[in-house]
């Protein structure tokens, strides 16, 4: 790269000596950014894109490849262009030149950012829908919105290589275009005022601005995007049971409480013969767990499971459901006002969850994970509602588990997260208080997951791979504890938090087939009325995981969740699923003022705080649960 961007600083400079050109420095600095973004975008075409020393300094890595070829195409190219330039601007085209002036740096600056941002916005729509499966308004709002500390470096270059690329790489082209009309006056165009030339600049501007925002307006969903901004719903106040109003009764002798998080886990991995759609069965030991020896909620009278909506269709946003009962639903206001913790704010302040429960009732309480529990707010969310011990990535690290420069995928892979995860538990088990043990795994998040050495190559398939192998370490680590004293005390949920948004991972998946997100409870307390052909989501785990433990829940709701033990329809069953996952979508008072607690719009300060209970205190009466 640099050796290439020398080359070219040497033929520019060449080019500029002979011709005698004034703007020498400008010409050099854009030339040599062009050639930088040329390179880029032709090593992704070719997908040839390495990114080491030998690529940052010289043009490929250790031989004459296919990098190196690339990226003399690209020198050659822009020294030709740039020569194309100089000789038409000294060329008997041009009748008139212009001498710069504020007002034409400030034009050019005003043509090209609508531009930009038309184009940023159309690329960014198209790989959004192309990237994501089953993507929605909210939850690119909330993308947008999160703490991003601890994010995969991976889906930010992915992003770069991709719709900011080709933004970038347009944009220049379009720069030098609207440089040349601004600046030059043709022959073949000498009797047009300059006032209606540039009117059709702004107007060619102005169209791809808005053809970017209509056309992703299209990809994404007008009706996301109406509902999201403008529609509004009751769900809250006639439905929303507040935990802590809610009678919650333990049995005198407490269940630990294991809860594992498995990523992107979703029954459809099977095969077809047990319900899910894959020739093959990707995880037969979890399926051999849900349909034989454990508790098993479907939505079918095979392996299934829960169906996904709005607000639980993320790794964050469904941690939040499932333990709260509560969709997380991005702030309606700007994107720099988050309410997830971490701009010193409490994350959804108004929300009860299972964590504030078990603490109440004197368990220990630990999230596990091997990623940065900071990535969207999790260790705010988890430490305030319920006073969790965080033993992330940086805890290993501080632990001298692993080295402080280790660093793959998330964190570290699963194959660690499951060994450091069985000397915590030996601690937890150790002491006289029960214990919550929360978890989460990373290796199969999308795209295509990590496939560590340990993991074997049977399908051919990364994705499946490593899909099989996480299916036999949730087994292993299953065999593991029951081999422990505490296993007959512990209730153990096994779930998955999302649907894999691994786009091309089922295309050959018929229309007519429903996926859905795996889960299986072991030690349960309780048997349920009915398991299969159930209606349920993320929110339904809540009430369900304390039923498990022994549990006594006073009406079998919390949040917006009911208890699947019981005879109670889940707002699932009772609104139906499109109903209920459209009026999530909606922009809810009660959600911003009582739960969340004000958005840049609706500040908290603005309200007296009677106001904000009288809001609390007048959905109570509707909020008593359907018998």
């Amino acid at each position: 790269m640099l050796i290439s961007l020398i080359i070219q600083l040497v033929l520019t400079n060449y080019l500029l000596n002979q011709n005698e050109n004034k703007r020498k420095i400008g010409i050099i600095i854009f030339t040599s950014l062009f050639l930088v973004v040329l390179q880029f975008l032709l090593w992704r075409l070719f997908q040839v894109i390495h990114i080491n020393r030998y690529t940052i300094i010289w043009l490929s890595t250790s031989k004459f490849n296919l990098n190196s070829i690339l990226s003399i195409f690209a020198i050659l190219f822009t020294y030709n262009a740039t020569q194309m330039y100089l000789s038409i601007t000294s060329s008997r085209l041009i009748s008139k030149r212009r001498e710069w002036s504020i007002k034409k740096i400030l034009l050019l600056i005003l043509l090209t950012i609508p531009s930009f941002i038309g184009l940023l916005v159309y690329f960014s729509g198209k790989w959004a829908v192309a990237t994501f499966d089953n993507l929605e308004f909210s939850q690119i709002i909330y993308m947008l919105s999160e703490p991003m500390s601890g994010v995969d470096i991976q889906q930010i270059i992915n992003y770069v290589y991709n719709p900011l690329l080709n933004t970038v790489f347009l944009s220049m082209l379009l720069f030098v275009v609207y440089y040349f009309f601004i600046i030059y006056d043709f022959k073949l165009n000498r009797r047009k005022k300059p006032m209606g030339r540039y009117m059709w600049l702004t107007i060619s501007s102005l169209f791809l601005l808005v053809y970017g925002f209509a056309f992703s307006i299209n990809q994404i969903g007008y009706a996301d995007i109406k509902a999201y901004f403008i529609e509004r719903t009751a769900l809250y106040e006639k439905y929303y049971v507040n935990p802590k109003e809610v009678n919650v009764t333990f049995p005198e002798k407490k269940q630990n409480l294991i809860y594992i998080f498995l990523e992107s886990m979703e029954s459809s991995y099977a095969d077809v013969e047990n319900g899910g759609i894959k020739n093959e069965n990707l995880i037969p030991n979890l399926t051999e767990l849900a349909l034989s020896e454990g508790i098993h909620f479907s939505h079918s009278d095979n392996l299934g499971g829960m169906t996904t909506l709005t607000g639980a269709n993320a790794t964050a946003t469904s941690m939040v459901s499932q333990t709260s009962g509560t969709p997380l639903i991005a702030s309606r206001g700007a994107l720099n006002t988050n309410d997830y913790g971490d701009q010193g704010q409490v994350f959804l302040p108004g929300v009860y969850s299972i964590g504030e429960i078990l603490a109440d009732n004197d368990y220990r309480q630990v999230l596990f994970l091997g990623s940065d529990a900071k990535f969207a707010g999790r260790d705010k969310y988890f430490t305030q509602h319920g006073e969790y011990e965080i033993r992330d990535y940086n805890w290993a690290i501080e632990q001298n588990l692993i080295p402080s420069d280790y660093s793959v995928w998330w964190g570290y892979e699963d194959d660690k997260l499951f060994e450091f995860a069985k000397e915590t538990l030996l601690e937890l088990s150790n002491e006289e208080q029960p214990f919550n043990f929360t978890m989460l795994t990373a290796d199969t998040h999308f795209e295509d997951g990590y496939m560590s050495e340990q993991t074997p190559d049977l399908f051919g398939d990364q994705y499946s791979n490593v899909i099989h192998y996480s299916d036999s370490q949730v087994y292993d680590f299953i065999q593991w504890m029951k081999e422990q004293d505490f296993y007959e005390d512990t209730t153990i949920i096994i779930v998955g938090d999302h649907l894999t948004m691994d786009k091309d991972f089922f295309d050959d998946a018929p229309g007519s087939y429903k996926r859905t997100v795996y889960n299986v409870i072991l030690n349960s307390k309780l048997t349920p009325f009915e398991n299969t052909n159930r209606l349920f989501t993320a929110l339904d785990m809540y009430p369900t995981t304390l039923a498990a433990m022994g549990a006594t829940i006073e009406g079998d709701r919390l949040g917006l969740g009911t208890n699947l033990f019981s005879t109670q329809q889940t707002m699932a069953e009772k609104l139906g699923m499109t109903e209920f996952s459209n009026e999530l979508k909606k922009r809810s008072e009660y959600y911003s003022r009582v739960l969340m607690q004000g958005t840049d719009d609706e500040i908290t300060e603005t309200q007296s705080s009677n106001e904000i209970y009288s809001v609390e205190e007048s959905s109570s009466s509707s909020n008593k649960p359907d018998n």
